[in-house]
């Protein structure tokens, strides 16, 4: 449920408005709302030390380095956090530098694994001084039929596909038609030099950043203090400023919450003001739903979408919806049981709602692959006992006809879902007329039930169902908007009602996708176990039973990644444009964050 706020202006002395702002984050029930221009170089500043320190931990986490021992012992200068930020940041550079330096020597000493490390550029020099002119070439093994027989070419012995050639001639011009090698500015001895050495530095960043690693914790209590002190200077930004005495700001706070900020402000001599939100669109959106219903928020956080205040919590609705849609996309009893061994084998790593939320939806998905016999599209899996036994062959997968059912039984699933929409609405206006209106929404959802049966299976309507109609339509014509002229409100839904019947059609019929997608995934299961074992396993050897156990793997990993992929986008739409659009939800709030301080960071 959508938790109701109040508004609230804060008002305390210049004097004691960094205690202020300290108190108000240990409440943490607050949500500011800036009423001042923000000082963009201050949040800037604090802004980029977050980011350096998230950037510092990221290379420290990411790093692996498991080679340390006695001799590689490696002196830290410090314990600061922001001191091993600025060092953990400066090792990128110089690993990048190194890694540079390192490509470019390798590319020099390559030269020289080519000619001989013999070669000099003044031995080069001095044949040009004569009146001799050296080009030297590497060319792939096969271009040598390409070299003209008229030049002096002298070809070197083919080293890992590559043949080193030299051309000398006494026209300087005189070349050949392949890229031109210069010889290295250093010797082969100075190069390999310097490689160790740039490789021993690198060694000692990699041992440098192994050694911080242990800092992790540190740093990540640093970046903790460093959000802190960036949320505490966009709460000082934003306040207003009476004539350099007072200072004052507005936020938002659950209503529950009232008495313990009015505690905290008598406890603190602070100045309020409490009331009913102003401005709608400005109240932020908490939601808070017992633990079975939460567990979809990792589904709402990933879709980005929060009601407006005003607006119904669709958590529940989605929840059971989207267990339903999911099960029918994926349809397969095999897929779910592995969407749940994989959320038990990393549960630990998995946050609590996802793992719940997993749980649900490959048990749904379990559910309906067993009534539908559906095992990894293998059609005799569903034929054993007592399996077999458990199939309903209205829903079945293979063995009937039953398409037309499956279909009727989308629609179907598409009238009681928009049915509840409008019976959620008709509950909000239940003090309105308007509630009429939706009821004669939900008598027009069902016409159009019996509209698309007849228009799609050929199942022909009831005689009674142009009622639903006649008096679906007056009560929309009616009753659907308030206001002070009755033909004017009555004139608009007449203009308005047409496209609205033939939007409601649409979406009834949309719903076929539930069973045209599942229909698929199965199909397409099948296919791949035709292709990889068209004859069974009787006849089948050692290898090609490993390759036929590979094609399946592969086949039905990517038919598993196009089932979530359909539910992200059917299972999803269905709920969000279908489902939402009917309950008048535009999800156009903004998610409640209040104000809380994790440190107890006094340098602010």
């Amino acid at each position: 449920m959508i938790v109701r706020m109040n508004e609230i202006l804060l008002f305390t002395s210049a004097q004691a408005v960094d205690a202020t702002i300290s108190k108000l984050g240990q409440l943490g029930v607050v949500e500011i709302k800036e009423m001042e221009a923000e000082s963009a170089e201050a949040i800037e500043r604090r802004t980029r030390d977050i980011l350096n320190a998230e950037k510092a931990i990221g290379i420290l986490q990411e790093h692996s380095y498991e080679q340390l021992g006695e001799e590689d012992e490696f002196n830290l200068n410090g314990k600061d956090p922001k001191r091993i930020v600025e060092r953990v940041l400066k090792t990128k550079t110089i690993r990048q530098n190194l890694n540079t330096t390192l490509d470019s020597i390798e590319k020099e000493i390559d030269f020289y694994e080519l000619f001989g490390s013999g070669i000099r550029e003044n031995d080069i020099r001095f044949l040009e001084k004569n009146g001799i002119y050296v080009r030297l070439y590497a060319i792939d093994k096969g271009y040598e039929k390409l070299l003209p027989a008229d030049k002096n070419i002298v070809s070197f012995p083919i080293v890992e596909g590559t043949i080193p050639v030299a051309l000398f001639s006494q026209d300087e011009e005189d070349e050949l038609p392949f890229k031109e090698l210069a010889v290295p500015d250093l010797s082969h001895e100075a190069l390999l030099a310097i490689k160790t050495r740039k490789s021993r530095q690198l060694k000692q960043v990699d041992v440098y950043l192994y050694q911080q690693k242990k800092y992790v914790a540190v740093l990540e209590a640093y970046l903790d203090v460093l959000n802190d002190r960036y949320k505490t200077e966009k709460a000082y930004q934003g306040m207003m400023d009476i004539q350099g005495k007072v200072k004052y700001l507005k936020g938002y706070l659950p209503k529950y919450s009232v008495s313990d900020f009015i505690a905290e402000a008598k406890k603190n001599d602070w100045g309020y003001a409490i009331s009913e939100p102003q401005n709608i669109e400005e109240v932020p959106v908490y939601i808070k739903n017992p633990k079975w219903i939460s567990i979809i928020n990792p589904m709402m956080k990933f879709i980005d979408i929060v009601p407006g205040y005003k607006e119904v919590d669709v958590s529940i609705y989605f929840l059971i919806a989207f267990a339903l849609f999911f099960a029918m996309l994926v349809g397969d009893a095999g897929y779910g049981l592995i969407f749940l061994l994989l959320a038990i084998i990393f549960r630990k790593k998995l946050d609590p709602q996802l793992r719940a939320l997993i749980f649900v939806l490959s048990g749904a998905t379990i559910v309906w692959g067993v009534l539908s016999g559906t095992y990894f599209g293998a059609e005799h899996i569903a034929q054993m006992v007592p399996l077999k036994h458990m199939v309903l062959p209205e829903i079945a997968s293979f063995g009937v006809d039953n398409i037309n059912f499956m279909m009727h039984l989308s629609f179907l699933i598409g009238a009681i879902h928009l049915t509840v929409a409008h019976g959620i609405r008709a509950v909000q206006y239940i003090n309105s007329i308007k509630v009429l209106s939706e009821l004669g929404w939900i008598l027009l959802v069902w016409g159009l039930f019996f509209i698309t049966e007849e228009l799609v299976l050929g199942n022909p309507a009831p005689g009674w169902y142009l009622w639903l109609f006649g008096i679906g339509a007056a009560l929309v014509v009616f009753f659907s908007k308030e206001s002070d002229s009755f033909l004017k409100s009555m004139g608009a839904s007449v203009a308005n009602l047409p496209l609205s019947l033939i939007s409601g059609f649409s979406d009834i019929v949309s719903y076929v996708r539930l069973f045209a997608v599942g229909m698929a995934t199965a199909a397409v299961a099948a296919s791949f176990n035709n292709m990889a074992l068209p004859n069974g396993i009787s006849d089948l050897g050692i290898l090609e039973f490993i390759m036929a156990l590979i094609a399946l793997l592969l086949g039905h990993t990517l038919n598993i990644a196009l089932a979530l992929m359909a539910v992200m986008v059917h299972g999803i739409r269905l709920n969000m444009l279908e489902f939402a659009g009917h309950l008048g939800v535009q999800f156009s709030g903004e998610a409640y964050r209040p104000f809380k301080l994790k440190t107890q960071d006094e340098h602010i």
